[in-house]
């Protein structure tokens, strides 16, 4: 690579540190030594990168995914993948009752369920990778396998489980460079929002930031199960910390609803919608409300 194109990168990988992942964890902060300054609302507004993918596709799922709708994220999951016969990757590993199990008793969840039911919508080449041992997730041998993978499914489960295994680690790269190559990458609930800077929550109070993310979506935070809030308005929440706190845009997703970016280009599938929330362009309300059937460019 020549020098000057070398520099562009590394400019642009700091932009994306400084714009995006710039908030901390309410218990990592006083741990790192290094302040990263705010961007202005100028700066904000011309981010990069943006906050969808730059290259391959992400399916953000709300949580609760049921029938007809799971049907239609299935199907596009292995289109967007390379077909039926793409190599697709399920890490199952938030599910608390995967073996070894974080929560309950009884036998453990049997992984081989959700490849049999990922076969059954039309994948013919499913693999499941699954660990909670950083080491092992930061092992040759074990992340491999994502390299010839067309995509990757991670369902959801516990908060936290994805990240603090994943986070920094083969796999983490390995996703990023699926991406990078064309690939998609499904979340679902806590599998959404593993996928983006960092998880936002109740701490429990006040509202902020509960773990770093892997940054699949660098500059976006994910929050599901929207439409199943109580007593408070998950946008309102975030959008109330992203004023006083600037860096990602919000992604706030209903129940039952999936939200689909290839580039810039977004759909939204299921019963619900998607809330959009950056404070560079609105400071009291979301920017963007997508419905179910809506298409929307991002970068317009």
């Amino acid at each position: 690579m020549k020098p000057g194109k070398m520099v562009g990168l590394l400019s642009s990988l700091l932009t994306a540190t400084l714009l995006g992942c710039s908030a901390k964890t309410q218990e990592g902060a006083e741990n790192n030594a290094l302040e990263v300054p705010e961007a202005s609302d100028a700066v904000r507004a011309q981010r990069t990168p943006p906050w969808w993918p730059t290259a391959g596709a992400v399916i953000l799922e709300g949580g609760h995914i049921e029938s007809p709708t799971f049907d239609k994220v299935a199907k596009r999951l292995i289109e967007l993948a390379g077909g039926p016969d793409a190599l697709i990757v399920i890490i199952p590993t938030a599910n608390e009752a995967v073996a070894p199990r974080l929560r309950g008793t009884g036998p453990a969840f049997d992984t081989a369920e959700l490849k049999e039911l990922l076969e059954s919508k039309g994948a013919h080449r499913v693999r499941v990778l699954h660990t909670r041992d950083k080491k092992v997730a930061n092992s040759e041998e074990f992340a491999k396998v994502l390299r010839s993978a067309g995509g990757v499914w991670i369902p959801g489960g516990g908060s936290r489980i994805l990240e603090n295994t994943y986070r920094e680690t083969l796999v983490a790269r390995e996703l990023k460079a699926l991406l990078a190559r064309g690939g998609v990458i499904a979340g679902d609930s806590a599998g959404a929002i593993a996928l983006g800077c960092f998880a936002l929550g109740w701490t429990p109070d006040p509202w902020g930031v509960l773990v770093e993310g892997l940054a699949i979506l660098p500059n976006a935070t994910v929050l599901p199960h929207a439409s199943g809030a109580r007593g408070y308005l998950p946008w309102e929440e975030t959008l109330k910390y992203l004023v006083a706190h600037p860096g990602p845009v919000g992604v706030v997703i209903d129940e039952n609803t999936a939200l689909v970016l290839k580039g810039s280009a977004a759909e939204v599938i299921g019963d619900g919608g998607v809330a959009l929330v950056d404070p560079a362009k609105d400071k009291v309300k979301p920017y963007l409300v997508l419905k179910a059937g809506d298409m929307h460019d991002s970068a317009k």
